[in-house]
């Protein structure tokens, strides 16, 4: 179809009087125009508008190699020109058009063989001009067969197509429902059998009562091999729903449920969920319990609970039965049979699977407190033999209040039972209750039962707080000039909030008197020391007694001290014991009534040349030998780590650095 014509005198070879004269070196090719779309057919009669809506337009797109001026016109089937859709536009790159299939006044051109020619002329004058078919049918439409306007359907339909000239259906799809994108009703894909036709009968019950349209979707080739879709006529038809409805258990339910107690006089309620399939609405969905005799024991609806996503004809309903028969009252432990009945909008009705629930009356154990003080109680559950008991908590939150961190109570092996003190010392004077949560099973089947409530008493506060001194009583000397800092924490136990005053520090010889060694506050039950006095050095070594007050919220006070030892004793005698050609010994000497577990040596400033020192079974003293050699000549300084038994302290072993030994290394 593509006509070409190429004037291109800028960059062809010119003969002059029989010379060829070369074109200028480095001309750019002439322009090249290429389509980027497909021609097919255009129908006016809607057969291929989903909306039926009649008309026609054409779209052409191209592309030319290098900017261009561009005029695309109409053009019937002697040649003439129809109507020019553009003229002289510069175009760089990509381009399209649409036409309509009206010429020049506006007015509806006839139906035949129409072709647009694009020609494009670059700035040197080359030409390039290609042409499209834009061919137009004005009558050809593809009616649905087997489908007569106002025909009612129930269970299933059957409709066909069938070729035209120039319409070839090579695949199709046939549909009930509101519009081709609103369907409630659609066939697979079916191909073309004798003739041509292509049939289908398809399922329209979940089109429920409906009144509805019928059409086809189709794939078609057109008569110059272009492959489109296209569209019937819909015809108007009424659906009637004749299906009753399809009830089966959800994917997350059983066919069978123990109820367990939940409290005293009150089962669980059920968690079985139908899966119920209808194309109308379910009018009616309930329940029927009976006992083992066939005797009713219970009816009741079926709570509907939405449509599943991915089918909105599915609907869900959920059986909650908790136990108790049509009067309120508790039925007895036993195995009971639940039938479900769903009917739906047009009368039709169907039954769910049966449902087993076996009722389980088992108290799994009972709570008993005991008063400890005015604020403490402990509360003890003893679970019940074979109940399957795994965890146990207690509430005192307000009855029927939810408990958002009920306390656990850990399992007691030497009594078989779950036991744990309460404080409730941050709760006013006053009643409180208590229950306990007992829990049988794991998760996700675990069940949890609530005792009856109990009392526990919390008493007004006008003890003074309860006070235990600091385990820890002593201090050891980290460095000759320094102590390790010690840790004293008292134990401090009162029915509301304590704060300390500060703690002071006194010594018998009254060289000291009220040093504060620390800050008291909110709180506060411990202060931690580093041996110094009012000046920051270190006191000598003895006795220092702390003191602090603890007084609660309500002004009850209790003075609390610690006797803290100063223990100022050196663990060891360092010393340089020989040395000969740059090698020195080293020796430490355990100081008598100090325990020393290890000794070692370093290189103050440097990590050369720390080791550990050899203990001496005979003496008891810790020795090495440094040899310096090859270092280069100045002085070392060498100090020895000691490790110790530190009793009364917070950590049994404590280390203490000596004062460093200078060595000379000579050359």
């Amino acid at each position: 179809m593509g006509r070409w014509v190429r004037i291109a005198t800028t960059v062809l070879a010119l003969t002059i009087a029989g010379a060829v004269v070369p074109a200028a070196e480095g001309a750019e090719p002439p322009v090249e125009l290429r389509f980027t779309s497909q021609p097919k057919v255009a129908f006016s009669q809607g057969l291929t508008s989903a909306s039926g809506t009649p008309g026609a337009s054409a779209v052409a797109a191209w592309r030319v190699s290098r900017p261009a001026q561009v005029t695309a016109a109409a053009l019937d089937s002697t040649g003439r020109v129809v109507r020019t859709l553009v003229e002289d536009l510069l175009v760089t790159d990509l381009h399209q058009v649409t036409w309509t299939f009206t010429d020049a006044a506006g007015k509806d051109v006839p139906e035949g063989d129409y072709t647009l020619r694009v020609e494009a002329v670059d700035s040197d004058g080359a030409r390039d001009v290609e042409d499209y078919a834009m061919p137009l049918d004005r009558h050809t439409v593809i009616p649905l067969q087997g489908v007569v306007s106002g025909a009612t359907y129930s269970a299933s339909a059957t409709m066909s197509i069938g070729p035209k000239t120039g319409v070839t259906p090579t695949s199709a799809r046939f549909m009930v429902g509101d519009a081709y994108d609103d369907r409630c009703a659609t066939s697979d894909p079916k191909a073309p059998g004798w003739g041509g036709r292509i049939q289908a009968t398809f399922n329209v019950s979940d089109c429920g009562n409906a009144n509805a349209f019928a059409g086809a979707m189709f794939d078609f080739t057109d008569r110059i091999g272009a492959k489109q879709q296209g569209y019937t006529a819909l015809v108007p038809v009424r659906v009637v729903d004749r299906v009753a409805p399809t009830a089966k258990l959800d994917s997350s339910s059983t066919a069978s449920q123990t109820l367990h107690l939940k409290r005293l006089g009150s089962y669980e309620t059920t968690t079985t969920r139908f899966a119920v399939r209808d194309a109308s609405a379910i009018t009616s969905a309930g329940y029927e319990v009976r006992n083992g005799f066939g005797v009713l024991v219970a009816t009741g609806p079926l709570a509907e609970a939405g449509a599943l996503e991915a089918d909105p004809l599915t609907r869900l309903f959920d059986l909650r039965w908790n136990g108790t028969r049509n009067d309120g009252t508790l039925a007895p432990a036993a195995r009971y049979r639940v039938t479900t009945r769903f009917t739906d909008a047009a009368g039709y009705r169907a039954t769910g699977p049966v449902v087993i629930v076996d009722l389980d009356a088992t108290v799994p154990g009972t709570l008993a407190v005991r008063r400890v003080d005015g604020y403490r109680w402990e509360a003890v559950v003893t679970p019940k033999a074979g109940a399957g008991v795994t965890q146990v908590a207690v509430s005192t939150a307000a009855p029927d209040a939810e408990d958002p961190e009920p306390q656990a109570l850990p399992y007691d092996g030497a009594t078989g039972t779950y036991r744990a003190v309460l404080d409730l010392s941050d709760r006013p004077a006053g009643t409180y209750p208590i229950r306990a949560l007992i829990t049988r099973g794991t998760p996700p089947a675990a069940t949890t039962f609530t005792t009856d409530d109990l009392e526990v008493v919390v008493e007004p506060d006008t003890a003074a707080p309860v006070v235990s001194p600091p385990v820890n009583t002593r201090i050891y000397l980290g460095f000759t000039q320094f102590y390790v800092p010690g840790t004293f924490a008292f134990s401090v136990s009162d029915q509301s909030a304590v704060r300390a005053s500060d703690f002071l520090v006194t010594n018998a010889a009254g060289t000291v008197v009220d040093h504060k060694v620390a800050d008291g506050g909110e709180g506060r039950t411990e202060f931690t020391w580093d041996g110094t006095g009012p000046d920051g050095a270190r006191l000598p070594g003895g006795d220092y007694v702390v003191r602090t007050t603890f007084t609660d919220a309500l002004g009850n006070a209790t003075p609390a001290s610690v006797t803290v030892r100063l223990d100022d004793t050196v663990p060891g005698t360092f010393a340089l014991v020989a040395s000969a050609e740059n090698k020195f010994t080293f020796e430490l000497t355990p100081t008598p009534g100090v325990t020393v577990r290890g000794a070692g040596i370093a290189l103050v400033g440097s990590t050369c040349c720390s080791a550990a020192m050899a203990r001496d079974a005979a003496t008891g003293r810790y020795r090495i030998t440094v040899d310096l050699s090859g270092r280069p000549a100045g002085s070392y300084r060498f100090a020895s780590l000691v490790m110790r038994d530190t009793p009364g302290a917070a950590d049994p072993y404590g280390f203490f650095w000596t004062d460093p030994i200078t060595v000379t290394v000579s050359d």
